[in-house]
């Protein structure tokens, strides 16, 4: 017996996120919608990345806690 709450497995499932846009002006007045857009689910994590370079301050290039 199939539970009768749950989709059909040939529908994919629906979007998990749904964002407008808008165009605004200086003053934070909205000017346009530009639309509506749909995300999909992903199918698992996001990807690690290694977008940011390591920061370079005093502290972080020493490995640990700086020299007082």
């Amino acid at each position: 017996m199939t539970n009768a709450t749950s989709p059909p497995p040939d529908n994919p499932p629906p979007a998990k996120m749904t964002i407008t846009v808008y165009r605004v002006n200086r003053y934070g007045a909205v000017t346009q919608e530009c639309g509506t857009v749909n995300a999909p689910p992903l199918d698992g994590p996001p990807p690690l990345t290694d977008a940011f370079p390591p920061c370079e301050c005093p502290n972080c290039r020493a490995g640990g806690a700086a020299a007082r």
